[in-house]
């Protein structure tokens, strides 16, 4: 470990669409986030040490790594949100039924950008490496790490960061969760934990992303990313909208 954090900076290439359901919507009317939630991104990277190394320890240290860790996320520079019908199997004891739905993907026009502050780059780079899906089980993804400072004009930023309204105006907002400081790796080991303690784990949080609608249609839409009007490469960062 470095006694000075080192920002570990990974470039995500989702293989085709991406779907990342927001936190507390309807599975039967799924909407989707063009960004994770940062706790969906940490635990990603705790899931992908466990099944990569086969060591629920390896899992647990890494989450005492990264729970807390300054977070930034950048989306690229337009992502395409689409609107899908779908026919559904449900699980239903040992069989399953059929049903509908309809759920949001996004199709990205580059890579999702993450900068993680953290004592171990090491480490958490070789995690970043091992993503594989971040989102729906179809969402797969290559994931390519390296290090680097933060844009800060290309992140997503928490609403409370803001005292304009009209600095946000025409952004896209959502409701992500990120976890709390003082989360437990038994609140979220994905191979014991249950539902209720997971919940307990995380925290609520309202984010706009750095994206203006381009165009759209009656289930699509363009964004097109707009950066915030403010410092980005080479700004001193401490901390981050998440962590």
């Amino acid at each position: 470990m470095t006694s000075t954090p080192v920002w570990v900076r990974a470039e995500i290439e989702y293989a085709a669409f991406g779907s990342y359901r927001v936190p507390d919507s309807s599975p039967s009317y799924a909407l989707c986030s063009p960004l994770p939630s940062p706790a969906a991104l940490r635990l990603a990277l705790v899931d992908a040490v466990i099944r990569h190394t086969g060591s629920v320890e390896e899992g647990r240290r890494l989450f005492e790594l990264v729970k807390a860790a300054p977070l930034w996320l950048a989306p690229p520079s337009r992502i395409a949100v689409m609107r899908f019908f779908l026919k559904r199997l449900k699980p239903r004891g040992r069989e399953t039924l059929e049903s509908t739905g309809s759920r949001e993907y996004c199709h990205f026009g580059g890579p999702v950008t993450v900068w993680m502050s953290v004592q171990a780059p090491e480490a958490v780079a070789r995690a970043f490496s091992w993503l594989r899906r971040l989102g729906t089980t179809d969402s797969v993804i290559t994931c390519l790490p390296g290090t680097g400072n933060p844009d800060l004009s290309l992140c997503m930023r928490t609403m409370a960061e803001f005292s304009d309204d009209a600095a946000v105006r025409g952004r896209p907002v959502y409701t992500l969760h990120d976890l709390r400081p003082e989360a437990r790796f038994e609140q979220v080991d994905p191979w014991s934990a249950s539902p209720r303690e997971a919940a307990g784990a995380v925290e609520k949080r309202i984010y706009v992303l750095p994206l203006v609608r381009e165009r759209a249609g009656q289930n699509w839409v363009i964004y097109r990313r707009e950066p915030w009007p403010m410092p980005g490469v080479g700004e001193e960062v401490s901390s981050g909208c998440c962590g």
